[in-house]
């Protein structure tokens, strides 16, 4: 280095400040969103193996916020479109900032997310998302636990622990199972080889930016507010790992404990199943299903 002589002027090249003095912690929200399809349990992952979507939560808004803005940049939510949210608590990783030398450990909120029983209809633009790192698929919870699905090994952890949050929460209060399906019309089976996901009303070179506006999106339908037992045995078990038991009797026990269910004279095969064989596909007895019942 030469010497800095008296009256000579030295060019300094321009640093952001966040480059010159890194965050030693980053705050992010990290977004694990599940939704069933074919009566079993989705994903919405990241393409590649690097797990949830996930956003920095800047320095004027709450984690809260953070994680609504993952959810309004990937699935353009209609205004009244419900979900459960549920908290699966902190994790702390490494993390730098796309586009920056900003790096350091962050300390993530991880939130699991199962979406509203008619989440199929409210067709997101995944495959036009302009953010790398927001480049999402579905992906079937069961190909992950088994393996078949790639997942970068410092997200993995946070995944699987939004997932046991998830199953934790369906176990200790498996009413959320009713009202899932008083909210759902239909049950669509997820076609081989067919992206569901994508918003096939517009053409693919459509840049996001043109996507409709949420006022012109239709809400989509709901329900009619009934259950069958059947239905909400076969969900619960969606939920979990085909080689788990459950004690579908006791399941059914506790369904009706809720004292929610209002039996009707009506039977029903289970929707999305009505073409199975009748050994597979009962008829079974219709409840309306009372959120204010007591």
């Amino acid at each position: 280095m030469s010497s800095m002589q008296p009256g000579t002027k030295s060019s300094l090249s321009a640093r952001p400040v966040r480059d010159a003095v890194p965050r030693r912690l980053i705050v992010t929200a990290s977004v694990v969103a599940f939704a069933v399809r074919d009566w079993s349990l989705w994903a919405l992952l990241r393409v590649g193996p690097w797990g949830p979507p996930m956003r920095l939560v800047l320095g004027r808004e709450s984690v809260a916020e953070a994680v609504a803005r993952t959810l309004d940049a990937l699935l353009c939510w209609a205004d009244s479109a419900t979900l459960v949210q549920l908290r699966s608590g902190w994790q702390e990783q490494q993390v730098q900032v796309w586009g920056s030398s900003e790096q350091g450990s962050s300390v993530s909120l991880i939130h699991s997310i199962l979406l509203r029983a008619q989440r199929d209809k409210l067709r997101p633009n995944l495959h036009l998302q302009p953010i790398p790192s927001l480049h999402v698929q579905w992906v079937p919870v069961a190909d992950i636990e088994a393996g078949q699905q790639t997942m970068d090994p410092e997200i993995q952890p946070s995944f699987l622990s939004a997932l046991q949050s998830l199953r934790a929460h369906i176990q200790h209060e498996p009413e959320i199972l009713l009202r899932y399906l008083a909210d759902m019309h239909t049950m669509s089976p997820a076609e081989p080889g067919q992206d569901w996901w994508q918003q096939e009303e517009r053409p693919r070179s459509t840049k996001s930016r043109e996507t409709m506006p949420l006022q012109a999106m239709k809400e989509p339908e709901t329900g009619d507010g009934t259950v069958t037992l059947a239905e909400a045995s076969l969900l619960y078990r969606a939920f979990f790992p085909a080689n788990e038991s459950i004690d579908i009797q006791g399941l059914r026990r506790r369904f009706l404990a809720t004292k929610k269910l209002i039996p009707t004279d009506e039977e029903r095969l289970v929707r999305g199943r009505e073409k199975a064989s009748s050994r597979s596909n009962r008829a079974s007895k219709v409840y309306r299903y009372e959120p204010d019942s007591q």
